[in-house]
């Protein structure tokens, strides 16, 4: 569902948002009535409006790297900027990467004036972007803190074993979050289910990667092996 466009970004609401969404305020109009509802509408408002920020942090950090976003979707669970490729270099995805929860902590530091003051709406809104801002740099890829770790490990493995590693650290956060997800919340079995999912996509566009690489590595020819009486020399 797109919603508009800013800076040439297409922004678009994914129908599973909708329905989640409009499931929940029903639920609290039946059992709260109006006044339940309108609670739950409005920490939905807020919370779409600063994962939408968050994201475009990321969009507009790319855009300052060269890299364009193609489109910015709302899931139930999060969002996901589109990038046209992936940063060429460990400090581009860095910045990237740590430009979302930035925007959250910003836009925290921004309410806190009125939250010391009481001000309920202002409280939500601190809380919700700290929150934000601390879970996605969680280090499990493909989430921010994901990409921050792989950033930091490819300066010294470079990106493909930078990558590798991240995803097996990756690995135990997702089946963390799908364990607590079963015995206490189901949204953290959503996010640690999404993340199983995102984890084997990206393992198979790594192998990908890594056959790309070795057929661009020029092919060494065979050893010439110069016999004589008795020993043998490889020459290349």
């Amino acid at each position: 569902m797109d919603l508009f466009t800013f800076r040439g970004i297409p922004l678009r609401l994914h129908i599973s948002f909708v329905l989640l969404a409009a499931a929940l305020i029903s639920i609290e109009a039946l059992s709260g009535g109006l006044a339940a509802a309108g609670t739950m509408a409005l920490l939905g408002a807020t919370l779409f409006g600063s994962v939408l920020l968050h994201e475009l942090g990321h969009a507009l950090a790319a855009r300052r790297f060269g890299i364009e976003t193609r489109s910015i979707t709302l899931y139930p669970f999060g969002g996901i900027a589109a990038l046209d490729r992936e940063p060429r270099s460990p400090s581009a995805e860095l910045w990237i990467a740590l430009a979302g929860p930035a925007v959250n902590f910003a836009l925290a530091a921004a309410a806190l004036p009125l939250a010391l003051l009481g001000t309920p709406t202002a409280v939500t809104f601190v809380g919700i972007n700290i929150a934000l801002g601390l879970f996605n740099l969680v280090p499990a890829f493909p989430m921010d803190g994901g990409r921050v770790l792989r950033a930091a490990l490819a300066t010294r493995l470079g990106r493909l074993r930078a990558t590798e590693q991240a995803l097996r650290t990756s690995r135990w956060f997702a089946w963390g979050f799908v364990v607590f997800g079963l015995l206490y919340s189901p949204n953290l079995l959503l996010v640690g289910g999404f993340l199983l999912l995102a984890l084997g996509a990206e393992r198979r566009r790594l192998t990908a990667q890594k056959i790309a690489a070795a057929r661009a590595q020029p092919t060494r020819p065979p050893p010439v092996v110069l016999r004589h009486a008795g020993w043998q020399h490889p020459t290349y």
